[in-house]
């Protein structure tokens, strides 16, 4: 399949594109810039690649948690090309892609804490299968710094942004096996979640494209 994903639920911005196994990307740390790129970059890929936007198969993307406006910026270019080309999505979660960016590094078991704002973090535990994806090991939650616990029968790696920004989190570094700040969920790596989430899963329909939040007042601000 020739699938393309797109990334924007932190201050980091991504897009990338599988043909015939190849993987081309555009990753740049970009906040508030994500509108901007995420077009240009879609329209780059293609021509370098050689296709059309008809070609792709399928539009993957991170669906959260994270930026309340970064995330509604790169649903809303998912929505829009997967109705203007009648192609599906597939949803994947930013704090797996997070995870899944830190293993191909060599991280087996990752405690992710993205920076949540309001003195919060997104935080999920995570570990690499045979095959190298990493699986959750735990409900995806989001928290203050204080209350994120490392767990007893195993020692992950500390991997995003959160466990550089809180102080209670950087207390925890003596229970991990080291702690990896510049880990950021990539489209790539949604790329390669995506392809595992189709070996049980069809893809949705474009109007399933929606966000994960975590947060219920957010959810609620967004509706109202």
């Amino acid at each position: 399949m020739n699938l393309l994903a797109i990334e924007t639920a932190t201050e980091t911005c991504s897009v990338a594109l599988s043909v015939n196994g190849e993987v081309l990307e555009r990753f740049q740390h970009a906040p508030r810039q994500h509108a901007e790129l995420l077009l240009p970059w879609v329209g780059q890929l293609l021509a370098e690649a050689g296709l059309g936007y008809t070609s792709i198969d399928a539009i993957a993307f991170s669906r959260g948690p994270g930026s309340f406006t970064s995330l509604r910026i790169g649903i809303g270019v998912v929505q829009g090309l997967a109705w203007a080309s009648d192609r599906p999505v597939i949803p994947v979660s930013s704090l797996a892609a997070t995870a899944q960016t830190a293993a191909r590094d060599g991280v087996g078991v990752a405690l992710v804490a993205l920076d949540a704002r309001m003195n919060e973090v997104f935080t999920g535990l995570f570990k690499v299968n045979e095959n190298g994806i990493m699986l959750p090991l735990s409900a995806e939650s989001v928290c203050a710094p204080a209350d994120v616990r490392v767990p007893l029968l195993c020692k992950p790696f500390g991997i995003g942004n959160g466990f550089d920004r809180y102080e209670a989190l950087h207390a925890l570094s003596a229970q991990l096996c080291g702690l990896r700040y510049d880990v950021w969920p990539k489209a790539s790596s949604v790329l390669q979640l995506a392809r595992e989430w189709l070996k049980t899963n069809q893809p949705l329909p474009a109007e399933q494209a929606q966000p994960v939040y975590l947060r219920d007042d957010v959810a609620k601000k967004s509706v109202n």
